[in-house]
């Protein structure tokens, strides 16, 4: 199969994500705002990040982009930041929900999942 770049999806950005794949609630914005894990990995999820950092990387991400090993704070991130890194990964059926906060601050938050292999 050929490995086509990311598909990403903008959202808004209070909406709660689920996996395309599974149906598994990942990352739901209320629970942050109240205090709790807001997020929840399941298989199919490649990674859960914001434009400050990344909360989590499965290794077939890391794998796909050679950054296995690579702490958060000595990725080499390019000139869009996190946005710009997710938005590189090749990986067959993959997809990228993006939602940005509003102007002035455009903050960004990013899940990314893809089919198991």
């Amino acid at each position: 199969m050929t490995e086509k770049a990311i598909a990403c999806v903008e959202v808004p950005h209070t909406a709660t994500l689920h996996c395309p794949f599974c149906g598994q609630e990942v990352m739901n914005p209320q629970k942050a705002h109240e205090g709790e894990e807001y997020y929840s990995a399941c298989p199919h999820t490649l990674f859960v990040a914001h434009d400050e950092a990344f909360e989590y990387r499965s290794a077939r991400f890391d794998s796909a982009l050679g950054i296995a090993g690579v702490e958060n704070d000595d990725l080499d991130l390019p000139e869009h930041g996190i946005d710009g890194l997710t938005s590189q990964v090749k990986m067959h059926g993959a997809v990228k929900f993006a939602g940005y906060v509003p102007a002035p601050s455009f903050f960004g938050t990013y899940v990314g999942f893809a089919p198991e292999e």
